[in-house]
């Protein structure tokens, strides 16, 4: 039974499973978050050394636990909220509900991943700046990430089929853009809120370039600066 309040849309087309699975390297240990009737679960076993399958609903989680092969270790509870095993990969149909803070735990773990996510949530991962799709949630995922929309998915390729179409994206770890993502996260919070202001307005820099204008790595080296004019002992250093 489908849980309306996880925004569960189950997987149903073999073919497209087929291709999720095969864009996960072989013979590595897996985290596979939602797993739900286990489409993807089952042919990841195949492949995969372990398979670590993270499902917040109990009565999915049994059933996967009668249906799975022994390589599969079944982890009842929220992705959010439980600690993640040591793994190589990530994979997921990601819950409607829980994908922006989702896809920042992943970004913390630094995980190569294939997801399917909504294409809106695609589109902006993908954005560049100028973009009315650029905001935030882009910064923290490419501070983390190369993104790359794979292939878009048709509401009914999933059961019961959603409202909007979906997207399947790769994300392959790059050089983290600042060290401190915590203090990252808090700053684009921040300058994201006012997106169509200036840097001078805002007091940054003497220019009228708008937040929303500006790149992953101007955004980086802005967060750098302010760190370091907030740093102790700068003020009234020689």
């Amino acid at each position: 039974m489908r849980r309306r309040r996880l925004g569960q849309h189950f997987l149903r087309d073999r073919s497209v499973a087929e291709y999720i699975v095969s864009l996960v390297p072989p013979g590595l240990d897996v985290i596979e978050i939602g797993p739900g009737r286990g489409a993807l679960t089952l042919p990841l076993a195949r492949k995969s050394r372990t398979v670590y399958a993270i499902e917040v609903d109990r009565r999915l989680a049994e059933t996967l636990r009668m249906l799975a092969p022994q390589n599969v270790v079944v982890i009842e509870g929220d992705a959010l909220e439980v600690e993640w095993p040591r793994a190589d990969f990530a994979t997921s149909n990601v819950p409607y509900s829980i994908t922006s803070p989702l896809l920042l735990k992943l970004a913390r773990h630094r995980l190569p991943a294939v997801l399917t996510v909504q294409r809106e949530v695609a589109e902006r991962l993908a954005a560049g700046p100028g973009d009315e799709n650029y905001g935030r949630l882009t910064v923290a995922v490419r501070c983390h990430y190369d993104v790359e929309i794979l292939r878009i998915l048709p509401p009914w390729v999933f059961e019961p089929p959603p409202k909007v179409y979906s997207a399947v994206i790769r994300l392959m770890p790059r050089e983290p853009c600042v060290d401190d993502f915590d203090g990252f996260q808090s700053f684009t919070a921040w300058l994201f809120s006012a997106r169509r202001k200036t840097l001078r307005r805002l007091g940054l820099a003497e220019s009228e370039r708008r937040v929303h204008q500006l790149s992953l790595r101007e955004i980086a080296e802005l967060y750098e600066s302010v760190t370091r004019a907030a740093a102790p002992g700068r003020r009234g250093a020689a």
